[in-house]
């Protein structure tokens, strides 16, 4: 089943490496096909803003359903980072895929069961 939703970990977007292309990329697929994208970050609020400022401008609100800030990827149960994401969407694990590069982005999304493209 192809996913209803692409959950974008900020390190997936980060420019020390080549993931930004492709996720960029995916992003971009994802909105034109209609389907729900989420932000996840471990940065307060504030930095987050900044942060998406600097990559999207002013359009983040309009490309991501849900962004999650301030995560704390050893969570567990109804607070881990994902969990979250997927109860906002009323989405099923099977129906998202993770897109990240972070280490404990990339350890949550596994706790959880979730397709990951890292």
């Amino acid at each position: 089943m192809p996913a209803q939703a692409i959950i974008f970990d900020l390190s997936a977007f980060a420019t020390e490496n080549a993931a930004p292309l492709e996720a960029g990329k995916l992003l971009d697929e994802a909105i034109h096909q209609g389907r729900h994208c989420a932000l996840v970050t471990e940065l307060p609020h504030h930095e987050a803003g900044l942060r998406l400022r600097e990559r999207f401008g002013d359009t983040a609100h309009h490309i991501f359903s849900v962004v999650l800030t301030g995560a704390n990827y050893a969570a567990r149960g109804h607070k881990a980072p994902y969990s979250v994401v997927l109860r906002a969407l009323e989405l099923a694990p099977d129906e998202a895929l993770v897109v990240a590069a972070s280490q404990p982005a990339l350890q949550a999304a596994r706790r959880e069961r979730l397709r990951i493209r890292a």
